[in-house]
């Protein structure tokens, strides 16, 4: 469905995405890294709102970049800050942009019951109704394909797991960027790490969690300190400079959580 070949972006010369590459097919995507990893980027270009230096995107078997125009019409997108136009009340709203999707409005309705919205005015609603006024918008023209970035950022813990169910649910395939990982481990099937616009792992979260976590408890010059490693090389090489020094008093393995080898990952990489 979507291939994703070398994506490059430069701005001048700093360097937002590099050779990024990756597929997806019928399933959930999840994109994750630091402030400035390029996750953003990455999906504006998908999204068709960025031009990329260079690299190839094929969706749906065509060139994306040469026909971005139809495809847009089959991607349904959400921005991480989304401006509402707020003077309007939100079948009105939907029914603007079903006008512009040129899509019939029938569906309208069946949106505000499905995210249960009250028709008022956008200025007098929450955070979290605003959020699904987005999402129902992103699903006017019934997209084969959805580009969330964020789509829980800001949100209560209910409201956001409202949103990371409608995700798990919806039976489409879903690329998005969140930083909370506790929904990227509950929805995807897949993800993706970013550090510095380059990919750093590709896999399940299964995969990534199946990894070790050895944690040595050392002592050196009479203070007690801990070291933490996914990798069975570097434990050995620091407890041969553990023993030189001081003394090991334990090592211990387990199963890491998502957000230990996701530090684990993007400090190795950045040492």
């Amino acid at each position: 469905m979507l291939t994703v070949k070398n994506l490059t972006k430069k701005y001048g010369e700093f360097v937002a995405l590099k050779d990024v590459c990756f597929t997806l097919e019928g399933e959930i995507l999840g994109i994750i890294g630091e402030n400035g990893a390029g996750k953003t980027t990455l999906l504006k270009i998908l999204a068709g709102l960025l031009e990329p230096t260079s690299g190839e995107i094929n969706l749906f078997g065509m060139d994306f970049l040469k026909n971005k125009d139809r495809m847009k019409r089959r991607i349904g997108y959400l921005p991480e800050l989304d401006s509402l136009y707020e003077n309007m009340d939100v079948e009105e709203y939907l029914a603007f942009f079903a006008s512009l999707y040129e899509v019939k409005k029938d569906g309208i309705k069946e949106l505000i019951g499905m995210f249960n919205l009250p028709n008022r005015q956008i200025s007098e609603l929450s955070k979290g109704m605003k959020k699904k006024v987005s999402l129902a918008r992103s699903l006017l023209h019934n997209p084969e394909i959805l580009i969330y970035d964020e789509p829980m950022g800001g949100l209560d813990p209910s409201m956001a797991l409202y949103i990371a169910n409608f995700m798990k649910e919806r039976g489409k395939p879903i690329i998005f960027s969140a930083h909370n990982l506790y929904f990227i481990e509950y929805i995807c099937d897949r993800i993706i790490i970013l550090r510095g616009g380059e990919k750093i792992y590709e896999g399940s979260v299964e995969k990534l969690k199946g990894l070790r976590k050895y944690v040595v408890r050392y002592k050196v010059d009479g203070v007690e300190k801990e070291y933490m490693t996914n990798d069975v090389e570097e434990l050995n090489n620091i407890v041969s400079e553990i023993v030189e020094k001081g003394k090991v008093l334990g090592i211990d393995s387990a199963s890491p959580r998502l957000e230990d080898i996701y530090f684990s990952l993007v400090k190795k990489r950045a040492d």
